[in-house]
């Protein structure tokens, strides 16, 4: 990383709420035009690479694994002026894991902060996919190389345009196998979507998506938290018109049916799973303030592997945390430790700092709407 005691400088002046840039990521699905880079659908699309620039990550220390690969992409850096350089939260939280994580997460998660934080916004449903379980990418490493954890993540539906299709299909019907699904992904999309129960994406509200269990996420701009990994299957061959690689549908597999045999046939065909993974907020009691309120969106009870938050301020709100967190400002002016934030500012809050008394106060003539994103606790 080089300078540390530069950078243990820039956290000492922040007094441990580093400031991010934003970071966006390519993928092979069509964007929305939602994350202010375009103003149309699809505007984003790189005819050398035919990826789009759909998602936006949020506190990242993760990579992305794409085609066409660019070193670091996905890591999120500190926002610092162009004199001071630039420096990874990866490469920060590496060199002062203890002050930015806790002693007890730096020493039980080897300086990381295990989460991975997104924005989509998807143009068209996300092509019907699946994301391996922890238990097996540990255990078949010949298949995942490069991958330490499986992928369970959730969603909330942010209160924006919808788009075309705003509905997400999870799991399978009872009484699917892996022939019939063979056979529905030969013949195509219409007739792979016969065989999987769908929800409406209510604004306001969100989903759990266990590991394991096959899903097309809809057309809502989205909030995601998930694993920190970019592991994935796809279950379509084609996305926008255009067929995709075999290295695109089924990376680190020979062949789909050797990808298949980790699909949990079992959790998917619940015929609970709709109701069981539906999220919706539940206020916080202990939070309450006069001047503003939080929800558990990703409730821990509900979604073990990561939790959040969403923070409401009308006037100001005194915040304490037990741990770290990913913050991002949703909409909305206002102040954070009597410094500006605006919508779309996101920040990594320290250990250092969320334990300690932290101040938001809502300065603009609408509420301020934040998010707090935290990873597994462990401990």
């Amino acid at each position: 990383m080089g300078q540390p005691k530069k950078w243990e400088h820039v956290i000492e002046r922040t007094k441990g709420i580093l400031k991010l840039r934003p970071t966006y990521v390519r993928r092979f699905y069509k964007d929305g035009g939602r994350l202010g880079l375009t103003k149309t659908p699809g505007g984003t699309f790189d005819p050398r690479t035919k990826l789009f620039v759909p998602e936006r990550w949020i506190a990242s220390c993760v990579e992305a694994h794409n085609p066409h690969p660019i070193k670091g992409e996905g890591l999120s850096k500190l926002h610092l002026p162009a004199p001071e350089g630039e420096v990874t939260l990866r490469d920060l939280l590496s060199e002062f894991g203890t002050v930015l994580l806790g002693e007890k997460r730096a020493k039980a998660h080897n300086n990381e902060f295990r989460v991975l934080v997104k924005i989509l916004d998807p143009a068209e449903p996300i092509v019907f996919h699946f994301h391996a379980r922890d238990e097996d990418v540990w255990a078949h490493q010949e298949f995942f190389a490069g991958h330490r954890f499986g992928k369970e993540e959730a969603y909330f539906f942010l209160d924006a345009p919808k788009g075309t299709c705003p509905y997400t299909h999870l799991g399978l019907m009872p009484g699917v196998d892996e022939k019939e699904l063979l056979a529905a992904i030969e013949k195509g999309r219409d007739r792979l979507l016969e065989l999987s129960p769908y929800y409406l994406q209510r604004s306001g509200e969100g989903y759990f998506t266990p590991a394991g269990v096959p899903h097309r996420p809809g057309t809502a701009l989205c909030l995601e938290i998930q694993q920190p990994s970019d592991i994935y299957t796809l279950l379509e061959t084609r996305a926008d018109g255009r067929t995709l690689s075999p290295r695109q549908v089924h990376p680190g597999f020979p062949d789909l049916p050797t990808a298949l045999r980790f699909l949990d046939f079992h959790t998917a065909q619940d015929p609970d799973l709709l109701e069981r993974c539906r999220l919706v907020p539940q206020p916080i009691a202990e939070t309450k303030q006069k001047g503003g309120q939080e929800w558990w969106i990703f409730p821990p009870t509900l979604t073990p592997k990561f939790s959040g938050k969403r923070l409401v301020v009308t006037g100001a709100f005194e915040s304490v945390e037990e741990d770290a967190y990913a913050l991002l400002i949703w909409r909305g002016r206002g102040k954070l430790n009597g410094k500006p934030i605006k919508a779309g500012d996101e920040f990594f809050v320290s250990h250092l700092a969320a334990t300690q008394p932290h101040y938001f106060e809502c300065t603009g003539s609408e509420p301020l709407e934040a998010f707090k994103l935290f990873p597994q606790r462990p401990f």
